[in-house]
């Protein structure tokens, strides 16, 4: 009796933990019921599924070893997502470089730690909900929660619900992103419409055919609200497929109906789609959500040309150029940087992906793993067709998932929820053919002796491996989150909480903290975005007189023992030379800095961000010929980049060179006064003030009711010091904002006695 009660206990557990990964989507660690973490929309998700996992397995190989039906059971299938696995561990250990190809970091949270996590999820899944014959509940499960999903999607579009800053106006719901809850929705659309197939025998056919049309809706639009191009074809891809494979497959009478609404569904996506196409530029495409940006697909368009003529070119060269074990996982940046052409002026300053799962996995992992990879989707598909088990109109379905989401993919990048959903999927068919194959162990159960030794040892080695693999990147993300932090909770005269300046040293603190071994046995997780936020904050109070020189110091040095420590880790990333370059620009470092910089462009020979980094600090070094010379480059790379011909021009007003200066700016504004903040600068800091003074004029032509930009226009008078101009503009400011007007008279009363000096 005792023996039944433990092996109920470890098979709820395990089954508790696979059916509540379905709902790991709902998870964002921004306070209240979860953890505040740094990137809350992807790591809360993450360690709540590894944790969810490693106890699934922990109760699972305990209740294998006793329960022998509970023991995977070979397939081809199996044998190639290991053999995938496998490889990518070699691929890690030959990885440029090897502690981020495993670890990952808190943007991504997937490096090899996250592929083993999806590995073994296969494996128990495919073994528990066989053995239990839970598929079916499973599934039900995962179209209840994405129908939740869908109507969040459509409160977002409707406006009761907010969406994420990072998504514009596309629907986002918990996932922060718009294309992940796109592809999460595609899967479920496809996996309720195979649920739908399975109706057909049921006593409650009726109502089933209700909620599964109900959840249907719901995710269809949801997709759309998402304004996902990638997603959206990938909807009608995997219709087409699956509506071509009944039409072709099916058979008897009874099939008739659905042959011709296959047949229908065909013949709508092809003329929906020529129907957008051909309205692309009418008023009521252009206002329909998914549509208007469907419509907009082009040779010419901006997302188009970032794949199809730099990123999957830049792919595939760096993967022909390490073809055997790729560059490991998450170091497609050390392509991009190598690869970078001027004409992606206008992309995402650092790719890290391919923005292609399947050339993702060419980079990561080489041709081996780019083959593996396809094939798991070739032998899914050859599971689909040749089970007996399903019905036509269920392997259509799962072959229509297969295609819609596979097409998804040449566009995107897999996240956790689609890799779930993945593996889950794998792991289903490999249910479909292995039930005849052997057991990969021994038949016979373990006996009470065995059991006592391996219980204890199974929970030990499972306990610390969960502290190990997710205690220190849970306390790095949580300690982040306060380190970047520049405010924090206070009270002011009436008692009311209000955000407050925090002591510098506080932040120097705990980004001392957030680098150390925050909890035994440490990690690597997360150490590089903590070092790139400690080295923004410190280039950020590097100018601040307000701050305490000492504490600045000590920010400082500690920062650049904190960049000199990666830089040593991680070799040859131009991204990390360049922060470190711009730390130690703004403490005056410039030898040093310029050291940095020829580095990262040695690393990135044509980056213009790098080319006009390293021509600002040659400007600040003295010299002027050096400089100019790579700040033309970087303009005459893309003269159409504005920022290039900006920063150009100021290197030219700064050597002295106004004319040709003023050319430059005139050939693309159509004047040499150019309403910009690095121009600005520059017009103040020659002494240019008729022009600054023609900005701030233009600024408050557009903002009259901002009394910053009547400050502006004050404080360039000031300096040029035209007194009654001053006057006249802090009397406006005290006119537009009267709470200001007592500290607007003190201070003119400042400047007509004398105690501020213009003009200096």
């Amino acid at each position: 009796m005792a023996l039944m009660q433990y092996t109920a206990y470890l098979r709820w557990g395990a089954l508790s933990a696979l059916f509540l990964a379905l709902f790991v989507p709902f998870i964002v660690a921004v306070g209240s019921f979860w953890p505040n973490l740094f990137f809350p929309y992807i790591t809360g998700k993450n360690f709540a599924f590894r944790i969810l996992v490693e106890f699934a397995v922990l109760c699972y190989v305990l209740l294998a070893l006793k329960d022998p039906k509970y023991r995977p059971r070979g397939s081809v299938l199996l044998w190639t997502a290991l053999a995938f696995v496998g490889w990518m561990a070699v691929a890690t250990m030959l990885s440029v470089d090897p502690l981020k190809s495993f670890w990952s970091n808190f943007e991504r949270m997937e490096g090899y730690i996250g592929l083993m996590h999806l590995f073994v999820w296969f494996v128990v899944a495919g073994a528990m909900l066989t053995a239990d014959k839970l598929w079916n509940a499973f599934f039900n499960t995962s179209i209840a929660a994405s129908a939740v999903q869908g109507g969040w999607a459509l409160f977002q579009f409707l406006g009761w619900l907010s969406i994420s800053t990072q998504s514009g106006a596309r629907a986002d719901t918990t996932f922060g992103n718009a294309t992940y809850l796109a592809v999460y929705l595609l899967i479920n659309f496809f996996l309720t419409l195979f649920m739908l197939a399975r109706t057909g025998s049921s006593r409650n056919r009726a109502t089933l055919q209700v909620l599964y049309g109900a959840a249907l809706v719901l995710q269809l639009f949801g997709v759309f609200f998402t304004e996902t191009r990638g997603a959206i074809l990938g909807v009608g891809v995997g219709l087409v497929v699956a509506a071509a494979y009944f039409i072709v497959f099916a058979r008897g009478k009874e099939s008739e109906m659905l042959r011709r609404l296959s047949m229908g569904a065909v013949a709508f996506v092809v003329i929906f789609a020529g129907a957008v196409y051909a309205a692309r530029d009418t008023a009521f495409i252009k206002q329909l959500p998914g549509l208007n940006r469907l419509a907009s697909i082009s040779l010419t368009e901006t997302t188009v040309t970032s794949r199809l003529k730099y990123i999957w070119p830049m792919a595939i060269q760096g993967g022909l150029e390490r073809p055997i074990a790729g560059w490991g996982q998450e170091n497609f940046n050390f392509v991009f940087n190598k690869y970078y052409q001027p004409g992606m002026y206008n992309q995402e300053a650092w790719f890290d992906r391919a923005h292609n799962q399947f050339l993702d996995w060419l980079i990561a992992g080489g041709i081996p793993a780019f083959a593996l990879y396809t094939l798991l989707y070739l032998l899914a598909a050859w599971a689909i067709v040749r089970t007996n088990e399903l019905s036509v109109a269920e392997r259509a379905a799962l072959l229509g998932l297969l295609a819609g989401y596979a097409f998804n993919n040449i566009f995107v990048f897999d996240n956790l929820v689609s890799g779930i959903y993945f593996f889950a999927l794998l792991a289903y068919l490999h249910s479909l053919s292995r039930k005849h194959a052997p057991s990969l162990l021994l038949s016979r159960p373990l006996g009470d002796h065995g059991m006592a030794i391996a219980a204890p040892l199974v929970l030990v080695l499972g306990l610390m491996g969960m502290w190990a693999l997710n205690a220190p990147g849970l306390a790095r993300a949580s300690l982040l989150v306060n380190a970047i932090q520049t405010q924090e909770a206070g009270r002011n005269n009436a008692g009311e909480v209000v955000g407050v300046a925090k002591d510098p040293k506080q932040n120097l603190a705990q980004f001392k903290e957030v680098l150390g071994v925050v909890r035994w046995p440490g990690s690597q997780l997360g150490v590089q975005e903590a070092t790139e936020q400690f080295l923004q904050y410190a280039s950020s109070i590097g100018s601040q007189t307000s701050i305490d020189p000492q504490t600045k110091l000590d920010t400082f040095t500690t920062a650049r023992d904190a960049m000199n420590a990666l830089l040593l880790a991680r070799p040859g990333d131009a991204r990390l030379e360049l922060f470190g370059a711009t730390l130690l620009a703004q403490y005056g470092q410039i030898p040093e800095a310029i050291a940095h910089l020829k580095k990262a462009l040695e690393y990135s020979p044509l980056k213009q961000q790098i080319q006009i980094q390293m021509g600002l600090t040659l400007i600040q070094s003295g010299d002027m010929q050096g400089a100019l010379s790579l700040l033309k480059a970087a303009h005459e790379a893309a003269p159409q980049y504005e920022s290039a011909r900006v920063y150009y021009a100021a290197g030219l007003y700064y050597a002295g060179q106004t004319a040709a200066a003023d050319a430059l700016l005139t050939e693309h504004f159509g004047s040499a006064v150019v309403d910009n903040a690095q121009l600005l600068q520059v017009y103040t800091n020659l002494k240019l003030y008729d022009r600054a003074i023609a900005v701030w004029k233009l600024r408050i032509e557009a903002a009259p009711k901002d009394a910053q930009q009547y400050l502006g226009l004050a404080s360039v008078y000031f300096a040029a010091c035209k007194i009654p101009e001053v006057i006249a503009q802090i009397k406006m400011i005290a006119k537009i904002q009267p709470q200001a007007a007592a500290e607007m008279l003190q201070l003119q009363k400042q400047i007509e006695d004398g105690t501020l000096k213009c003009g200096q």
